[in-house]
């Protein structure tokens, strides 16, 4: 244990945020996302489709993924069966560098343990949102500690990057890096085509698939998501509209107030 220690320091989880298991079908898609807090998603049956911002990862039972803050992300159903998750997320500092990566998981009973602990000792609104401990004290740590714990094993039994690189996961990546590139650009469906050499029908089509968002919308998110960044290393509000191909302040404030919930004042440092 002292050998990962030295290695990837100690993880220190500051907050918690869900626990949760899904069970879906199928034809099961969820909506990609982006959040400020960390997110670890475990296959307890069946097998996933993960988006994690330009790549793709195929997940069976007994693996899992973590998502770092600010990163987007989603779940598409494989195999043509009913699949299971157990989700836990959690803000914290010095968390093992296991981005893009899939872990085995070893003995599953451990994650399904960790979330009955989860249940036992917090108020879970909703069946996924933790609100506070249910009893005075410190006993709450515990899962804490578990959590903690469980990070330390996923980055001992993590694999080296496994992606998925069919043709139409390749083209997925495509979109996506050209969107990055182009962040500062306001361009149109056709544009962005074009720049990555496909019809707009097939650049719809393939980043839905993945993304399970229209390619625009995203388009917005990566610009809100670097507007974010750079307004918190003390950017104006009008600097961080311009690095994002926003020319006009006001209309910037009214995008990143819909898409974050937030004004871009309330981000600044």
């Amino acid at each position: 244990m002292h050998h990962i220690f030295n290695i990837i320091g100690n993880p220190k989880i500051t907050g918690i945020s869900t626990a949760f298991k899904q069970e879906f079908g199928p034809e099961f898609r969820f909506k990609g996302e982006i959040h400020d807090f960390w997110e670890l998603v475990c296959v307890t049956e069946g097998a996933i489709s993960v988006a994690a911002d330009n790549k793709i990862f195929a997940l069976k039972k007994g693996q899992a993924i973590l998502h770092c803050p600010m990163q987007f992300h989603n779940i598409t159903a494989m195999g043509g069966e009913k699949s299971t998750i157990i989700v836990f997320s959690f803000s914290g500092e010095d968390i093992p560098p296991l981005q893009n990566k899939i872990f085995e998981i070893g003995d599953i009973s451990k994650v399904k343990a960790l979330l009955e602990l989860a249940k036992k000792h917090y108020v879970i609104r909703h069946h996924f949102s933790i609100k506070e401990p249910k009893e005075l004290g410190n006993a709450h740590l515990i899962y804490v500690k578990q959590l903690e714990l469980f990070l330390l094993e996923l980055a001992n039994n993590s694999e080296s990057e496994k992606r998925n690189q069919s043709p139409s996961a390749k083209n997925y990546s495509l979109i996506v890096k050209t969107i990055n590139n182009n962040i500062d650009k306001r361009l149109s469906i056709t544009e962005l085509a074009e720049l990555c050499n496909m019809s707009n029908i097939n650049l719809q089509k393939t980043f839905s698939k993945y993304a399970g968002v229209g390619v625009m919308e995203y388009f917005n998110r990566a610009k809100m998501q670097r507007a974010t960044e750079v307004l918190r290393l003390g950017a104006s509000v009008k600097e961080a509209a311009l690095q994002v191909g926003f020319h006009d302040q006001n209309y910037f404030s009214t995008v990143f107030k819909r898409i974050t919930g937030r004004s871009p004042g309330s981000i600044q440092k």
